[in-house]
């Protein structure tokens, strides 16, 4: 009976040895693994916001008649645009985006999308011959 409560103990000493060599105390991470050797890395998109205004025959941007807008590829591009007098909208072919086509009172429009190629790419209002008469810039990706 000795020999049985003996290898009993022994049995509940060397398994809480195991317990405690393989368990580590702050992070609860089985194994002797440490939490700070883990390292898990996150990529969060870049959104770049621009906000556009139409006006007779130019866009501005903080002011800035037609201006480049320039962003880095992989960029997530947003368009906010308004319309503060005539009928317009903002189009870029190569990307195969455009906003809705708005007037003064109808408010804000707006689109997104990924620039996933470099260049210079033309930005335009496609009413009527609005491009022709100057209401254009570039879009540029890097």
């Amino acid at each position: 009976m000795k020999s049985f409560i003996v290898g009993v103990l022994l049995l509940l000493v060397v398994g809480f040895g195991a317990f405690i060599f393989f368990t580590d105390s702050q992070t609860g991470i089985t194994g002797g693994a440490v939490a700070s050797n883990i390292k898990v890395e996150s990529k969060q998109a870049i959104v770049k916001t621009f906000v556009v205004t139409g006006e007779n025959f130019k866009f501005y941007v903080d002011g800035v008649e037609n201006p480049d807008i320039v962003v880095k590829r992989g960029d997530t591009v947003r368009i906010e645009f308004t319309s503060v007098g005539g009928f317009h909208d903002w189009k870029v072919d190569e990307f195969n985006v455009a906003t809705a086509q708005v007037k003064d009172t109808d408010g804000e429009t707006f689109v997104e999308f990924v620039a996933d190629k470099t260049g210079t790419f033309e930005y335009y209002c496609s009413v009527g011959k609005h491009r022709d008469m100057g209401m254009k810039g570039n879009l540029i990706v890097e």
